[in-house]
């Protein structure tokens, strides 16, 4: 589905409450080249493979792979996918060992919370982790805040893990939040059972929330396509912390 200009959402046709709990991916269509924003669940690539050959392209065409951060759902398809395309994939330096395999991703708290929905995703991926691990991929560059790839801006927004990156699309007023912001199972600055820190979580969402963003591509659920800014004001504001 196209949410912008240029700008694709792909995500599991079934089955996507099971596939990391309704997790994006999304393309953006640079000229002629494409760049690519997490992988989802399945290590085979198979939905990303399928969308973009719909539309009209091929995996060769991807340049650039980034991802928001080092969980199992947007991880999936990376190794896959890096070596179809060839394309370098980029990640900030916290995150970078775990992408490859050399650290395991952090817990998550298994208490119960607001939107429960997303409980017992968080709690049979603890439980089975040794077995839902990604396949292993090197990360190819480190990126920080200001980087630049292509027309993508780099965000740093630590919280949600402390490597944590949001890419913000200014022409097309596009932003790829990752865990930074999700809209499922409710809208919120990420699944709180899974966020490291709460305050730096808040502060980063307040510096999302003063770009000029009409889309937002969340992490997990579906893609805001009107008044995002709006939304991610309205909800820093509520932030106690």
């Amino acid at each position: 589905m196209e949410i912008a200009p240029g700008v694709f959402d792909l995500t599991p046709p079934t089955r996507g409450y099971l596939k990391g709990g309704y997790v994006h991916a999304f393309l953006i269509v640079h000229g002629s080249e494409l760049i690519l924003i997490d992988t989802l669940y399945d290590a085979d690539a198979g939905v990303i493979l399928d969308q973009i050959q719909r539309l009209g392209k091929n995996v060769r065409d991807i340049k650039h792979i980034l991802m928001t951060h080092g969980h199992r759902a947007h991880l999936g398809g990376l190794a896959k996918l890096k070596e179809l395309s060839g394309a370098p994939v980029y990640s900030h330096a916290w995150e970078a060992d775990i992408v490859a395999g050399e650290r395991k991703q952090q817990g998550v708290s298994l208490r119960p919370m607001k939107g429960i929905q997303a409980w017992p995703i968080l709690f049979f991926g603890s439980l089975l982790g040794p077995l839902a691990n990604h396949i292993p991929c090197p990360v190819d560059h480190l990126i920080d805040e200001g980087a630049q790839i292509g027309p993508v801006r780099v965000l740093h927004t630590p919280g949600h893990t402390p490597g944590h990156l949001a890419f913000y699309l200014p022409e097309q007023r596009t932003l790829f939040t990752g865990d930074a912001f999700v809209t499922w199972p409710l809208i919120c600055p990420g699944w709180p059972n899974a966020m490291l820190n709460k305050k730096q979580t808040w502060q980063s969402l307040r510096r999302l929330a003063e770009l000029d963003v009409e889309v937002i591509g969340g992490g997990h659920g579906a893609p805001i396509t009107k008044d995002g800014g709006k939304i991610l004001r309205d909800l820093s504001a509520r932030g106690n912390v």
